[in-house]
């Protein structure tokens, strides 16, 4: 029973901090959300804990040292945060005065100090679990190290996993391979019109683009099986069956870039192509279809089947620790963004 409940307060706290950082999220402006060293406590525990979660339920050893590093670095970045916060709010510097200044001084060291006070017990609590003898025996399994067997189909629930993962993460390469193509439209070297004061492609750059994860579900689920297919179809010659893939390709990606902007930027607030040379209602564009198209292409053809490969030899461990950490840290930029 000591065994049993060691190990479920170590997950409940460790649950309760994601439903916190979560809650959290969602009850704040997307504005007010900044990149800083909260920001970075926010991600550290929220990924942490989503990997302690699944080693607690996997009864993996590394479980202890996950959950002692994930506390006391949540510890240290929350601390760090109140150090390092700016020294004067702006009504102090328009009246500033030696008195004023001690008493923001005062203030600053009583939040540090509280701020240690309120991370100290989840760090000694973490300490306390990872070295009792009953978490100790409880979490008797190594992780299993061993490359998974590549000539074996996934099952259903990696199949649904591997999908999740692939979507959220095309969301921000998505995002971010965006921005580099805004950079050369910033550079001359296509046509179009470079807006720094897209606040959510610029700034917030950890925002999830979904129409990037439902085109990467789109590749995965449609296009590279059509790659193959044609590839047999064509009896290995590349050149027909490239022709074909990517008129396939560029019909897909042009109709999500289509579906998307009607569905989000009927009021051209986004992207504004009426300028562009051959532009459908100011939405889509023959340059930006041929560049989706170019990316969906080698993404179907090379990087995607690279990814099935690198999955299906991959232990088993690794890829459900990865993807415990990483989902709750995508649900929390989920709902900072989107609620």
């Amino acid at each position: 029973m000591a065994v049993f409940e060691g190990v479920f307060d170590a997950a409940v706290a460790h649950g309760q901090a994601i439903i916190d950082r979560l809650q959290e999220a969602a009850r704040r402006r997307a504005e007010d959300y900044r990149y800083d060293l909260r920001m970075a406590r926010d991600l550290v525990q929220v990924a942490g804990s989503g990997a302690t979660l699944w080693l607690l339920y996997a009864h993996k050893r590394l479980a202890l040292p996950i959950s002692v590093a994930t506390a006391a670095v949540t510890a240290g970045l929350t601390v760090a945060s109140d150090v390092f916060q700016p020294k004067q709010s702006p009504q102090v510097e328009q009246s500033p005065s030696d008195e004023a200044s001690q008493q923001e001084e005062q203030t600053r060291r009583d939040k540090v100090i509280n701020s240690i006070a309120d991370v100290l017990p989840s760090v000694i609590g973490a300490l306390t679990v990872a070295y009792s003898p009953a978490a100790q025996n409880a979490l008797d399994q190594p992780m299993n190290l061993m490359p998974r067997d590549s000539s074996l189909p996934f099952t259903i629930g990696e199949r649904v996993r591997n999908a999740t993962s692939l979507f959220a993460v095309y969301t921000l390469v998505g995002h971010w391979l965006e921005m580099a193509f805004c950079q050369l439209i910033r550079l001359g070297v296509v046509g179009g019109d470079y807006d720094r004061s897209n606040t959510m492609l610029w700034d917030w750059w950890l925002h999830p683009f979904p129409a990037e994860g439902i085109a990467g579900l789109l590749i995965a689920g449609v296009l590279s099986p059509l790659h193959e297919v044609l590839l047999k179809r064509f009896e290995g010659r590349i050149a027909p069956a490239l022709a074909v893939s990517f008129l396939a390709n560029q019909v897909v990606c042009t109709s999500i870039d289509y579906l998307t902007g009607m569905v989000a930027n009927r009021n051209y607030e986004l992207w504004d192509y009426r300028d562009m040379p051959f532009n459908f209602q100011g939405q889509i564009c023959l340059q930006n279809s041929l560049v989706y198209t170019a990316a969906a292409t080698l993404v179907a053809w090379i990087a995607y089947p690279a990814r099935d490969k690198w999955l299906r030899r991959m232990p088993a461990d690794l890829i459900n620790l990865e993807f415990s950490a990483f989902m709750p840290t995508y649900a929390l930029l989920c709902l900072t963004y989107f609620v």
